[in-house]
């Protein structure tokens, strides 16, 4: 088993919210604790309070955006460090440093930081059982919960986990320093976005993320949405994303 240098620590830290800091918060929780129906609907509601979301649905969609930096945390591991993180749900821990930030804008804690990385010979194996543990194991069990309990459509949290996944894999595509790990950098985004089988994300036929761009690789992949994060129901409300898909804007009064 490997760990993970200071450098690569601080590297996850300041793009990816992590961080090995713990803080006694309503809004800090181990994930595992969302599996809980009492626990997750006290969560939400904390979460509604925290950010001014209009009703559950909006803090679910809300918690589907902050938690994709969790993901994020993964995805980058296995693809620019080639390290496997255990990314089990008792091991990530929401971490709300800072409770006055209407934003709310939380860290990740991962109790265990120990890793395995891949061999050349083995990668493709290695990758899958890294993507079933992400995917199928963690996020489709906690996006499953969230939309019992918010009436939120479980489309909409994977295209809000799809916008930050495009965004991270060509900001590190673009990225002179990884030039030597491009090309898997490349495959890793492909097979998460458009080659991987359903079955690795969960109850699906097809991978979840193709509904939302046929061409994954392409510019225009991810940078204009086909649902509506509910974003604009939360904070000072009315102000909507930039690649939101809705066209009437609301008036200023």
């Amino acid at each position: 088993m490997n760990s993970f240098t200071d450098e690569e620590l601080a590297a996850l830290e300041k793009n990816y919210r992590f961080t090995l800091r713990t803080n006694p918060s309503p809004l800090s929780i181990q994930a595992k604790k969302l599996l809980d129906d009492q626990q997750l609907a006290a969560y939400l509601l904390q979460v509604k309070k925290q950010t001014n979301a209009a009703n559950l649905a909006v803090a679910a969609s809300l918690l589907s955006k902050r938690y994709s930096f969790a993901v994020l945390i993964a995805l980058y591991s296995m693809s620019a460090l080639n390290k496997r993180l255990d990314f089990s749900l008792g091991n990530v821990c929401i971490e709300t440093l800072d409770e006055a930030d209407t934003l709310w804008l939380p860290a990740f804690k991962f109790h265990n930081l120990s890793s395995s990385e891949a061999d050349h010979s083995s990668r493709a194996e290695w990758r899958k059982a890294v993507v079933e543990q992400v995917f199928r194991d963690h996020v489709d069990v906690l996006f499953t919960r969230l939309t019992r309990h918010s009436k939120l459509s479980k489309l909409i949290m994977w295209e809000n986990l799809y916008t930050y996944i495009c965004w991270m894999y060509r900001s590190l595509l673009e990225n002179p320093q990884w030039s030597d790990r491009h090309g898997a950098i490349a495959e890793d985004f492909r097979y998460i976005v458009s080659e991987g089988k359903g079955e690795l994300f969960g109850t699906f036929h097809k991978n979840p993320f193709l509904r939302y761009s046929p061409s994954p690789s392409s510019e225009q992949a991810g940078q204009k949405r086909q649902t509506c994060c509910l974003s604009y129901l939360a904070g000072t409300k009315g102000t909507r994303c930039t690649i939101c898909p809705i066209a009437c804007i609301p008036k200023q009064t």
